[in-house]
């Protein structure tokens, strides 16, 4: 009888549990529009039961009987709404962040309504779905100051980027790049995914850049990836199809009728038909109409999968992605490939916190030769052929019978290939630790590597007229490879107090910085047959002239540097930023290894005063100021600072020449900003 009642019970204990469980539905919009919400966080408060709202901003979740659910968004504010149902539609409030915003300067990060620089933040959810390969071309028109110019309509090709103007005359004026504190070339990101990126943020003005010192006389992009957060594993896979095609060109040409009709009658110095087009060549001639554009161009496809995966907990967060992205050229034979993974974690153990970020990258790009004056380069000489010309004969060969001597350009498209294959690879790990006896006081140390192999090949062909560079030496090979390896470690000693109305931070940091490549490559010649890599070179000979060109070097510098970044706020209305930096290179000359480098940054929030609490157009305004220097490390290797020899030879004798002169005084070239500016939100 007690097991009959106590079973009873059970059984009614386990139908209460259940009807207490319910599914709740509804939809999540954007308050302004009333626009779904996708990816919004819902959790029932007080328990680890959460879900994400689907692409038409619903959403379904099981929660008790007047459970509160917790509906959080990224730039919109958190809301908590009690389940009194079973459906439940709910909008959310942009939240008013603009002064809340975090900036991200690669070694600190900052409240932007403390912070005196100029910095321009791009969210990363904005551009890294476009189908676009180049990531500074993803910033194009994103930040005022950045100028982006394409130097190349190639798949993976990279942009020339300046921010805020050139500074230099002979050295470099491409920004810094920081990936997650590590230094990187921005031609690599071509095997990089834009999909992992969270945010850019591009430092401009001195105090911002002077805490890169000897390299950020150009301004500085700060790259942060994604990372995990506390809740539910989230899977996503993202896909990508598009088609493009080449715009109507508004270059006006004569067709093959008008240009007959120029050749033969019109009155020129040079004499008439200058070919000696007889009356049935004329005719069948003026008939043509050959498509040039189709031969060269065509409608190119772009594919790009992405899956990832992020959550975790209070103690450990991952995040960890995959992708796969093709690209084919509007030019026919151009396209890319890459195929890129990344791995971020963080973890916590009381007041230790552990943090590894790690990517992987492989791209291949096939490219032409352009942006040359150079008349058979292929998107050059397609528009140099006479308009009765076809690209191909009847029998299918290529015509090469322009009477003009124009080059057909598909010989030198299809017959020679031009290949690029980097293997990229960026890591850091970092320790930190809460110092538990003096509050607000942490040491932090990172170390990472930034690794590059380029492995470039060109082939050219013995039918084509880039042949003529080694008239008689039949088809030729060329490869090169660079390999390249920096390593970034920076420690610092952290220290944050707050006292009644005053605020103060700083940090002390020692950073090493060290970066060795080696290049070597060879020109083979005498490729004839149907080998068209380094297995059909011919072998030299004393009885031939099949040399191949041989070449090779090896550089090592490194960087050692003390600085220190310094925060100051008053009552949160008068903000003071300092940077001082001492930078000491090996490829300086003795006496002048060591540059000093520093800025000052002055802000006031006028809002904040209470002069200004009734008025109603401005719901932020700011003015600041600054002031500093930084140095153009991009001088390249002719302002090396001791003396140079390379290998050398004259009448078959080796021996060494001087390729570069001491230079006792160089120092960096330095570059000196004032900047004042005013930023208001109404």
């Amino acid at each position: 009888m007690k097991r009959s009642v106590l079973f009873s019970l059970f059984v009614m204990l386990l139908s209460s549990v259940a009807w207490a469980q319910r599914d709740v539905t509804g939809i999540v919009t954007d308050a302004r529009d009333n626009a779904p919400l996708s990816g919004v966080n819902v959790f029932v408060k007080g328990t680890r039961t959460g879900t994400t709202t689907a692409r038409d901003g619903r959403f379904r979740i099981s929660a008790p009987a007047n459970a509160v659910l917790v509906f959080s968004f990224s730039g919109f504010t958190d809301k908590e709404v009690t389940a009194d149902g079973t459906t439940l539609n709910v909008s959310l409030a942009v939240a008013q962040t603009s002064l809340q915003e975090v900036i991200v300067t690669g070694y600190t990060t900052q409240n932007k309504k403390q912070y005196t620089g100029s910095v321009s933040k791009v969210a990363g959810a904005e551009v890294n779905l476009q189908p676009i390969a180049s990531l500074e071309q993803l910033l194009q028109g994103k930040s005022p100051g950045l100028l982006i110019q394409s130097q190349s309509g190639q798949p993976g090709s990279a942009a020339s980027v300046t921010i805020r103007g050139k500074g230099s005359v002979l050295g470099g004026t491409q920004p810094l790049y920081i990936v997650d504190g590590i230094q990187i070339t921005g031609a690599d990101f071509q095997s990089i995914n834009p999909a992992d990126i969270e945010t850019y943020n591009i430092l401009k003005d001195a105090v911002s850049t002077s805490q890169y010192g000897s390299r950020g006389a150009n301004g500085v992009i700060v790259v942060t990836t994604r990372r995990g957060k506390n809740a539910k594993t989230v899977l996503n896979y993202d896909y990508q199809y598009g088609v493009q095609q080449l715009p109507e060109s508004k270059l006006i040409l004569m067709n093959s009728l008008e240009k007959l009709n120029y050749e033969i009658y019109y009155d020129r110095p040079e004499g008439l038909n200058p070919f000696g087009w007889s009356p049935s060549a004329y005719d069948s001639l003026s008939k043509i109409t050959a498509d040039w554009d189709g031969a060269v161009f065509r409608k190119s496809k772009t594919q790009q999968h992405i899956i990832s995966a992020t959550g975790g907990n209070d103690k450990t967060r991952f995040f960890i992605s995959g992708s796969i992205f093709t690209q084919d050229g509007l030019v026919r034979t151009t396209d890319l490939k890459r195929y890129t993974g990344r791995i971020n974690l963080d973890h916590t153990a009381g007041n230790f916190k552990i943090g590894i970020s790690a990517t992987v990258g492989y791209s291949k790009t096939s490219g032409t030769f352009e942006n040359d004056n150079v008349i058979n380069t292929p998107l050059n000489a397609y528009r140099w052929t006479m308009p009765y010309i076809t690209p191909y004969l009847p029998g299918g060969s290529y015509n090469l019978e322009d009477p003009g001597g124009n080059p057909n350009p598909l010989p030198e498209l299809f017959l020679n290939t031009n290949l690029n294959k980097q293997l990229k690879g960026v890591g850091a790990i970092s320790l930190e630790y809460k110092i538990p006896f003096v509050k607000g006081l942490n040491v932090r140390t990172q170390w990472g590597i930034d690794f590059t192999d380029n492995q470039n090949e060109a082939y050219v062909d013995i039918n084509t007229t880039s042949n003529q560079v080694v008239p008689g030496q039949a088809g030729s090979f060329n490869a090169n490879s660079l390999r390249r390896i920096r390593t970034t470690g920076t420690t610092s000693l952290n220290y944050e107090k707050k006292a009644g109305d005053h605020n103060f931070g700083i940090g002390l940091f020692n950073e090493i910085i060290k970066r060795t490549t080696e290049t070597n490559g060879y020109t083979g010649f005498g490729l004839n047959g149907p080998i068209k890599n380094a297995g059909g070179i011919t072998p030299g000979t004393s009885t031939n002239n099949f040399i191949p060109r041989v070449g090779g070097a090896a550089n090592e510098e490194a960087i050692l540097s003390y600085f220190a970044i310094a925060n100051y706020d008053f009552r949160n209305k008068y903000f003071i930023n300092l940077t001082g930096r001492r930078d000491g290179s090996s490829r300086l000359a003795e006496g002048k290894k060591f540059v000093n480098y520093g800025g000052v940054g002055l802000g006031w929030a006028v809002t904040s005063e209470g002069f200004m609490t009734n008025q109603n157009i401005f719901d932020n305004l700011k003015l600041k100021i600054s002031y500093g220097s930084a140095g153009n490390a991009d001088i390249g290797d002719s302002y090396e600072a001791l003396e140079q020899f390379t290998s050398s030879s004259y009448n078959g004798i080796n021996g060494l020449r001087l390729t570069n002169l001491k230079k006792d005084q160089l120092t960096w070239e330095t570059r000196r900003t004032a900047n004042a500016g005013l930023d208001f939100a109404v």
